[in-house]
């Protein structure tokens, strides 16, 4: 069994008076979710504390900044994996296969954030606060989700389960992949 540390932060700045500065995720305690990467057991460099049960512990963020372009509110949504506040005290296939999957259902919720952020945006909503509530209640949603993965695989050890969530948890990256997080450029001018 897993003890899953699960930590959604949403960073919610107030975007007024700021411009298009996409921030990159370059601390080396993080891993940005993309699909060319699974997890590995060296991942998890975290130690877990005495009083900690479980065989492994995945910390994972869902970050959502804020920042404007041409008075449309945009937000950069990344979800990261700490390798510091992560940990195992197994090795086997299918607990990081679990683990994965968490990492896995936190990407599915932020690409609900991107469409949601997109879906008001063609709306023409400008005020911030309006995007941060609705991304609140995504977030709340996805900690439920978490929890719920958790309760019915029994922490990964249900294989029938766990098979199930991972075909559904896959099925809803596909569907949800023209809202993957996609790099951009800018440039000045």
């Amino acid at each position: 069994m897993d003890r899953f540390l699960y930590s959604v932060f949403l960073i919610l700045i107030t975007a007024a008076g700021t411009k298009a500065q996409p921030q990159a995720f370059n601390n080396k305690a993080f891993i940005e979710w993309n699909e060319f990467y699974d997890l590995r057991w060296e991942d998890f460099q975290g130690k877990p504390g005495d009083d900690v049960a479980g065989d492994a512990g995945t910390s994972v963020q869902i970050k959502a900044k804020p920042y404007l372009v041409k008075k449309k509110v945009k937000y950069d949504v990344y979800v990261l994996f700490n390798k510091d506040k992560s940990w195992s005290r197994d090795k086997s296939i299918q607990l990081l296969a679990h683990e994965q999957l968490h990492f896995d259902l936190a990407e599915v919720y932020a690409r609900r954030i991107r469409k949601q952020v997109r879906e008001l945006n063609e709306k023409d909503i400008e005020d911030v606060n309006v995007y941060n509530e609705a991304i609140q209640k995504i977030l709340e949603e996805s900690n439920e989700a978490d929890r719920l993965y958790d309760i019915e695989t029994l922490h990964g050890v249900m294989d029938k389960k766990q098979a199930e969530w991972t075909k559904k948890i896959q099925g809803e990256l596909v569907s949800l992949k023209s809202y993957k997080k996609h790099k951009r450029v800018i440039t000045a001018g």
